[in-house]
């Protein structure tokens, strides 16, 4: 990947909104967005009289930050991520917020008791018994402070349902260029999820991100998992129902096909329900059948 941004230029960017004066700027047009507002009322809703003091901030927001138009000033795009990214504390918060050891289900591997917790800015679920990693995600801290301890697995279950949609919609998670997915144990990265032949990477083709996911997990978001799950009646959105507790979608029955045309064959069978699903090496359904 051919870097995008130098770090030049990221040092800059970051630079302009290092200042408290345009930091207020900002967060005023944020409770104004989407409406402009006029360069006077801004001022006065800043609290800086110097109206030339005012002007020198406002322009160095602009045009990464803030756009001019006929009937005032707003946020641009870049500029409202700025808000959110304070907002949630990404930066400056994650060490501070402690959740202790909450439960979290029960283990796939021993069916022991699970715990998630909070740790450098992820939540980590593991098993107390055999000790298995079972999940682990980056999640902001808002997410996390702004809920009970106990709803903690619900927030984190359903940050895991918007992670595998964004991905496999083709989205990366944090700049939101493209990814591209593939089977690991066609290449020659390491897998992630304990059995490889089920593990999917997925490369950003801009910031150069990458992600690993259990292949159940890619597909969950699929209209036939979907469907299949919610006959057997599992809805991974129902509160108290965590990804990480659905078996049957994480460990399926699976036969990998290499070559010039390789495929991953997967079975699923939930209660004598029977799903086979066939996809190719980016991770796109190609067939499937209800046997």
């Amino acid at each position: 990947m051919d870097a995008q941004v130098s770090p030049g230029k990221l040092e800059e960017v970051f630079g302009l909104v290092a200042n408290q004066s345009r930091i207020d700027v900002l967060l005023e047009l944020w409770k104004q967005y989407p409406d402009p507002i006029a360069f006077s009322d801004l001022r006065t809703a800043v609290g800086m009289e110097n109206s030339g003091k005012f002007n020198y901030h406002l322009n160095v927001l602009r045009p990464e930050f803030v756009r001019k138009g006929e009937e005032g000033y707003r946020l641009t795009f870049a500029g409202r991520e700025a808000i959110g990214v304070s907002v949630s504390g990404s930066f400056t918060a994650a060490d501070t917020v402690d959740i202790g050891r909450v439960p979290a289900g029960t283990c796939m591997f021993c069916t022991g008791r699970l715990e998630a917790v909070y740790e450098e800015g992820h939540v980590v679920v593991t098993c107390s018994d055999c000790e298995e990693l079972l999940a682990k995600l980056p999640i902001s801290p808002i997410s996390i402070s702004t809920v009970e301890p106990e709803r903690v697995p619900d927030v984190f279950s359903d940050h895991l349902l918007i992670l595998a949609h964004t991905l496999s919609s083709g989205f990366c998670t944090h700049c939101r260029g493209r990814v591209e997915a593939s089977l690991t144990a066609l290449s020659d990265e390491e897998s992630v999820t304990y059995r490889d032949t089920l593990d999917v990477r997925f490369d950003c083709q801009q910031c150069g991100d990458w992600t690993n996911l259990n292949v159940g997990g890619v597909l969950m978001n699929h209209p036939v998992v979907t469907a299949f799950l919610f006959g057997a009646g599992i809805d991974l959105h129902d509160r108290g129902t965590y990804v990480w507790e659905v078996l049957p979608l994480l460990d399926p029955d699976e036969n990998l096909a290499g070559g010039e045309d390789p495929r991953l064959e997967l079975r699923f069978e939930i209660d004598e329900r029977l799903l086979e699903l066939t996809v190719d090496d980016s991770v796109t359904v190609v067939d499937y059948e209800y046997p």
